[in-house]
């Protein structure tokens, strides 16, 4: 026998305040710095990147940082977002946060390749020809370039996809940020005129407020979820 629907809020109403606003502070830092990074440092590439990096040691420095900062906070909102969507959707859930891992480890070797790049620039010892020529457009094709673009891309761009379908499903956060990280991941295969990680810092910052106003449950009533997040369930 089947009795009416019964609310189910999300994992984050029973959260404690503290924990609520740790949640928030990675979404938001994850977004900021993230972008800082991009608006910052122009979009170049082999020796011109390599000049300007040389010419403006002070805001390169600030880019660089930046990206490092933000990989842990994006390592923390993966371990977020599963929290909160692993009881709805387990497989997609711990999917996109494997796939994540391996993406966030391949972002941690752009970024070392980067202070690599810093580095050079600002000893002047190194041709900034020979060392653009050295580096390349990418990763080769030997086992270790071969390993890191499967880790990369097969992590970033389908991890980010696979978890926020399972956030989607969990209705934990708004589903009008959820499209928004999904949107930057498509949004990052074209070329836009504006850093990409203008719609993913929106996404997450979004996603940090809905997550500071979530009400903890109470008794005698059913907990509210962070916009629209509350889904009925049937008892048989």
């Amino acid at each position: 026998m089947t009795t009416p629907a019964t609310r189910t809020a999300s994992p984050a109403t029973s959260w404690s305040r503290g924990a609520r606003a740790a949640g928030a502070l990675t979404l938001a830092l994850a977004g900021l710095l993230w972008l800082l990074a991009d608006l910052v440092e122009p979009s170049l590439e082999g020796v011109a990147s390599q000049t300007w990096i040389a010419e403006n040691p002070g805001p390169a420095g600030v880019a660089l940082t930046a990206d490092m900062l933000a990989t842990p906070f994006l390592a923390g909102a993966t371990a977020l977002w599963l929290l909160l969507a692993r009881a709805r959707s387990p497989r997609l859930a711990w999917t996109g946060a494997v796939l994540l891992v391996f993406g966030l480890t391949g972002q941690a070797v752009i970024t070392g390749v980067g202070l690599t790049a810093y580095m050079v620039a600002q000893s002047g010892k190194v041709d900034a020809a020979a060392f653009s020529a050295a580096i390349g457009d990418g990763p080769d094709a030997s086992l270790p370039g071969t390993v890191f673009t499967m880790m990369f891309f097969a992590g970033a761009f389908i991890g980010i996809v696979v978890m926020m379908v399972a956030v989607w499903r969990s209705r934990a956060l708004p589903r009008a940020a959820v499209l928004l990280l999904v949107a930057f991941q498509a949004a990052d295969i074209v070329s836009l005129p504006f850093p990409t990680t203008v719609i993913a810092a929106a996404g997450l910052l979004w996603m940090a407020v809905s997550l500071l106003r979530a009400r903890g449950v109470r008794a005698g009533r059913p907990a509210e979820d962070m916009g629209g997040g509350v889904h009925a369930v049937e008892r048989s």
